[in-house]
């Protein structure tokens, strides 16, 4: 009787399960979020051709979740006219003690990557998911001229990532820009400037080292204002905005981690969260117990990126002086650097130098487009599925962080570490 009655309450049990499953497809069937038919196995409709795309699958997302919408208007418009926007989206109570932070857009072109895992979050629950105490912003397009007009620098050729700096000091100097700098930023596209800068280029490699041309290329800059990597001269929109937000919502934090999303730099599809603190550091034994081997600092040569000049994460700390802050980049790879370079070198001399009648405006263009976010759908299934996995292990350590008013346990790291 007891081997009769165990059949008939798994059957019982599985019809109310298989009903449940038909009443969540036909609920979200039913939805008015327009994201494709993105599921979790396929994240591809996640992801936008255009800033406006992406704006609107952002804020779609947003508020079927439920969150809070503030939106900063950009002084300039987009391409087609349309307006700009940093859009930040809340969820979770104001003043939370623990607060996840996801930046994305920074480097505007690179923005469609992080803005594509800020709608997944929101699209699959995992925003609604937070612990109690715990609140989740999400700041969309820090960078919204760069990342509607195709390019990886500001409306006035300022890399965001480099303009964190006290403009009320003296600068610091790069000596290895300046001798780089004339090939950096050409005369012209032509063979014989590209020729004359491959030699330059591989003689500074050949005296000086693969590392020390890496630091001289994207250390960062403040002496010329139409290269690459340029801080600019004073605060810049995004980081004054940047500034007002962390700021507006984050004084009564005592535990923040920010994620800043970013691409082009590491192996196709790698994933890596970057750091600018040294290894002895707090904030990097936090990270290592949240995410592991994912994790490398600038400091010690080991990351795919250098350290660079007035970085935002470096910034987040000084803005939340009560707040133990732990402040990452996740890198994700695409092409090879030097392709990067090359296509980097050829975008910023067409808006510098080319304009818009440059009849291979067009290719140069999407060449920048590629380096930073593939159009392949394998890679963004990939972004995604890292990305998710990164933010749920950040959501896990901030609960454990509050759990245990300090360091997340060795012992305790998030599953599957």
């Amino acid at each position: 009787m007891t081997t009769t009655s165990n059949n008939l309450q798994l059957s019982v049990l599985t019809k109310i399960l298989r009903l449940a499953t038909l009443l969540i497809v036909s609920t979200l069937a039913s939805s008015m979020i327009v994201i494709s038919s993105a599921v979790a196995d396929d994240a591809a409709g996640y992801f936008s051709g255009t800033y406006q795309e992406a704006r609107y699958k952002f804020l779609q997302s947003a508020q079927a979740a439920g969150a809070r919408v503030e939106s900063y208007l950009h002084p300039d418009a987009g391409p087609d006219d349309l307006p700009l926007y940093t859009d930040v989206a809340l969820i979770g109570p104001n003043n939370a003690e623990s607060v996840l932070v996801l930046a994305s857009g920074t480097h505007g072109v690179e923005g469609f990557a992080g803005s594509a895992v800020q709608a997944g979050v929101f699209h699959e629950g995992i925003a609604s998911q937070l612990p109690p105490k715990m609140q989740l912003i999400m700041i969309h397009a820090v960078n919204p001229y760069g990342f509607a007009h195709g390019r990886r620098f500001n409306e006035d050729n300022v890399d965001i990532n480099r303009n964190f700096v006290n403009h009320s000091k003296p600068y610091p100097g790069n000596p290895g820009y300046e001798a780089l700098a004339d090939i950096i930023f050409p005369q012209s596209l032509s063979f014989w400037e590209a020729t004359k800068a491959r030699v330059k280029l591989l003689w500074y490699r050949l005296t000086d080292g693969r590392l020390q041309l890496r630091r001289a290329i994207s250390h960062g800059q403040f002496t010329h204002p139409d290269g690459l990597f340029f801080g600019g001269n004073s605060e810049t929109w995004s980081n004054k905005t940047l500034y007002r937000v962390i700021r507006g919502h984050l004084l009564q934090s005592k535990r923040v981690v920010f994620i800043g999303f970013h691409t082009g730099l590491g192996e196709y599809a790698a994933a890596e969260v970057i750091m600018n603190v040294g290894r002895n550091s707090p904030a990097f034994t936090r990270a290592i117990a949240c995410w592991g081997d994912l994790v490398r600092t600038t400091m010690s040569g080991e990351s795919v990126s250098i350290q660079p000049f007035g970085p935002v994460k470096l910034a987040i700390p000084g803005m939340l002086p009560q707040a133990e802050v732990t402040a990452v980049s996740l890198e994700f790879g695409t092409f090879p650097i030097s392709e990067v370079f090359w296509a980097l070198r050829a975008e910023n001399w067409l808006h510098n130098r080319g304009g818009p009648e440059y009849p291979e405006r067009d290719s140069i263009r999407a060449e920048l487009l590629t380096v930073f976010y593939p159009a392949d759908a394998s890679w963004k299934q990939d972004i995604w599925n890292k990305g998710k996995d990164v933010i749920e292990k950040a959501i896990y350590c901030l609960g454990e962080l509050a759990n245990d008013e300090g360091e997340v346990p060795v012992d305790r790291m998030p599953p599957n570490q």
